[in-house]
């Protein structure tokens, strides 16, 4: 019996990061299935990530070089002949992006899971919308990455919604190979410069503008501070970055904001942050929110979707209204006046996060998925 995961991209976000960790520890398991995954085309991921005895497949990059959106019709008919091939028996698609492949699976009949990491109701102004309402009615399951996430399965019709659940994404504690060049550096050292640091794409929807005004309060009492923003600039985005740049200009920031585009190592930038302020005021999820946690890396963070489920407020994190860079810049100034009693906190959520989140279980209930809809 084969399982099919595919992906609807291989750079190195937060989707994607999901599905081949959790890939890799169904690989590494006693008793494993066997497994392969599909990417639209080699990228970032497979660089970082090495998968033995996983077969890897790419589904969208024609002969000529050029790679087709994985949302366009003919890749639903490129992936019923990849699947059928390779004698596939179940299929697993990670991200609503993926529908083409919830279709694929099911024209040929195979069961196939739907893992969702996107809030619903953004999707419904897209053109497509009708084809993933389609899509979701012809899953087996479908399986959102968080209970805010969940909330909105009923806009996808009655039938998906009463096989839908949410399952939290595992995150692995093992810290080899990411993090650990900078696990010598001690978080809110005294004396040293505090280094903000927050990891996303350069958009309006990730809430960087409110991140830049609340650094400017925040640099005010503490001048030496520093503010990282890395993440990738989509193309569509650039006017964005540069009117952000602008902005950092009048606020006199230019030296103590830097841009710092995609990254190999999401641990390792990771271990370099004094505290991750994540201002997104639209998560289903939050993966790099509990990134930061299992690194013992504090948080400040927007009370938003799935993050306000990995935080508990003041126990293992700090959270703000969404859209409030005052309050925001407040959080962050409380946790920069008790260091103490923030790496305490991120103490705490660490134990968070390995209760809660832990790979082994995410993997585990996955494959009770797969196993009950194979045998």
């Amino acid at each position: 019996m084969k399982v099919a995961f595919i992906s609807h991209d291989a750079v190195l976000n937060g989707a994607p990061i999901t599905l081949v960790e959790l890939v890799r520890e169904l690989a590494g398991q006693p008793d494993p299935l066997t497994l392969a995954l599909g990417v639209p085309a080699p990228g970032p991921l497979l660089e970082r990530y090495r998968l033995p005895g996983v077969e890897i497949f790419s589904y969208a990059k024609t002969r000529y070089g050029v790679e087709i959106p994985v949302g366009r019709p003919r890749i639903r008919r490129r992936l019923k002949r990849i699947i059928s091939a390779r004698g596939v028996s179940l299929a697993v698609a990670n991200s609503l992006e993926a529908f083409r492949a919830v279709e694929a699976a099911a024209d040929l009949g195979i069961p196939v899971i739907w893992l969702i990491h996107e809030l619903v109701g953004e999707y419904r102004q897209r053109r497509e919308w009708g084809e993933i309402r389609s899509a979701a009615r012809r899953a087996d399951r479908l399986i959102f990455n968080s209970r805010s996430s969940l909330s909105q399965a009923e806009l996808l019709g009655a039938g998906p919604a009463a096989k839908s659940r949410y399952l939290y994404p595992g995150i692995s504690l093992d810290r080899t190979g990411g993090g650990e060049e900078g696990a010598g550096r001690e978080i809110l050292a005294a004396g040293a410069p505090p280094i903000l640091g927050s990891i996303g794409d350069i958009c309006p929807q990730k809430g960087c503008r409110d991140l830049v005004e609340a650094f400017a309060v925040v640099s005010r009492v503490h001048p030496r501070a520093r503010l990282i923003l890395a993440g990738r600039v989509a193309e569509r985005f650039r006017g964005f970055q540069e009117k952000l740049a602008a902005r950092i200009r009048e606020l006199r920031l230019s030296g103590k904001v830097r841009f710092e585009g995609e990254f190999f190592d999401l641990r390792q930038r990771l271990s370099d942050f004094d505290l991750l302020i994540h201002p997104s005021p639209s998560e289903s999820f939050g993966r790099v929110v509990a990134e930061a946690l299992a690194g013992g890396v504090p948080v400040v963070a927007a009370r938003s979707g799935g993050t306000g489920e990995i935080i508990r407020d003041g126990e293992t994190g700090f959270l703000v209204p969404p859209g409030d860079p005052e309050a925001l810049a407040a959080a962050v100034l409380r946790a920069l006046a008790d260091p103490e009693g923030t790496k305490e906190t991120a103490a705490r959520g660490r134990e968070e996060v390995e209760a809660r989140f832990s790979l082994p279980r995410a993997a585990g209930e996955i494959r009770t998925e797969i196993e009950s809809l194979i045998y």
